[in-house]
């Protein structure tokens, strides 16, 4: 079970499980493809090396007298051909073996840039069953574009009820409760001409500051509630708007977006739908392919053996041996391209229901930028 992070902070989950989903494909594709090329390469090697001795035999039977000189050209050309074919399968290999290391990494100063790859598995036969309904109704719950549209289609829902809220009355009470509190020094009422403080009738000091008010900050928060020193306010607001024809265009506007979104969902279903039948069908037809060649691989083994007891029995040449050991070659290497095209058409169809990384042991983990590996 291996466990990818998504470190790159400028991607979605869903725009990262794609970009995995597509990475991991294009490497099966590329690595059964290898596998393909190196299978071809043995083919046409071996198709040389039966020009070149039936150019051998060609030219003994001209030195006996047994055949014309026109003989030994053709196979030469057929030789030449042959060397020119199995120039081109290596070249094949070759860009394999770069679309496969391109894949697996983006460092141009990777070792494997400077290694031969030789691939190690041979693909072997699994039947993959689904049926049509399962297939597409997994598709249609985990593809991310329909996730991608219901999203829209929430945000248009949203915002289209916030128009039609500000549409309505609208009424906004707000209360307001509160204390002060007042304290300072005592102090008397002076005479502006002599400096001294004023008496009353009893001949005491006329005091400013009120008995209970005197003190500090903390005496100040004592009086806040005990000396009626308290407000409040209360305002009630109403707005009633009256017709407003930018919002009612909005809100139209949204509607039509709405429809259109919903038919954009139906379209995309349907197409994944389409998709998914089409893959399964292919999915068929190669399980098929698989099959037949199978039974022309068997039926060219068993006319390699027939031939080779003939040739032990002085009934057929060596060269009709390493015919049919060739036509054994291309049965293989059929029924080896049947099985490759089987085992991607099982990646298509787990690709287009969303599958493919659950199927082959992938988990996508939350990753942050302090995980980043240095690379230098």
């Amino acid at each position: 079970n291996l466990k990818l992070a998504n470190l790159d902070l400028t991607l979605t989950d869903s725009e990262f499980k794609q970009k995995v989903t597509d990475t991991i494909s294009n490497i099966q594709t590329a690595y059964w493809d290898l596998v393909s090329a190196i299978r071809n390469y043995e083919i046409r090697r071996n198709s040389v090396k039966l020009a070149q001795i039936n150019l051998r035999d060609s030219r003994k039977k001209v030195e006996v007298g047994t055949s014309a000189p026109i003989d030994v050209t053709d196979a030469e050309a057929t030789a030449a051909s042959r060397e020119v074919d199995l120039i081109s399968a290596e070249e094949t290999i070759l860009r394999a073996q770069n679309t496969l290391r391109s894949l697996v990494s983006n460092d141009r100063n990777a070792d494997i840039w400077r290694k031969v790859i030789v691939p190690t598995d041979r693909p072997d036969f699994k039947e993959f069953k689904v049926d049509v309904e399962t297939a597409i109704n997994t598709a249609l719950q985990n593809r991310p574009e329909l996730r991608q549209a219901d999203l829209n289609l929430q945000q248009l829902d949203i915002r289209k009820r916030l128009n039609q809220n500000n549409r309505k009355w609208q009424f906004d009470l707000t209360g307001q409760f509160g204390g002060t509190g007042t304290a300072g020094p005592q102090g008397c009422q002076k005479n502006q001409f002599t400096g001294e403080c004023v008496l009353d009738t009893s001949g005491n000091p006329i005091l400013l500051t009120p008995p209970a008010l005197v003190g500090g900050i903390g005496n100040a928060y004592k009086t806040m509630w005990t000396e009626g020193y308290t407000n409040w306010q209360l305002q009630l607001q109403v707005t009633i708007p009256l017709r407003n024809r930018s919002i009612d265009a909005q809100i139209a506007q949204q509607n039509i977006q709405k429809r259109q979104q919903l038919m954009t969902i139906r379209k995309t279903e349907q197409s994944i739908q389409v998709e998914i039948r089409n893959a399964l069908q292919a999915l068929e037809t190669n399980r098929k392919q698989v099959e037949t060649s199978g039974v022309a691989r068997r039926l060219a083994q068993e006319r390699l053996e027939g031939e080779e007891k003939r040739f032990q029995a002085g009934l057929s040449q060596n060269y009709l041996v390493l015919q049919r050991q060739n036509e054994l070659s291309t049965a293989e290497y059929q029924e080896l391209q049947s099985l490759i095209r089987y085992k991607q058409a099982v990646v298509t169809v787990q690709k287009a229901m969303y599958t493919l990384l659950e199927s082959n042991d992938f988990e996508i983990a939350k990753g942050s930028s302090a995980n980043v590996p240095d690379l230098k």
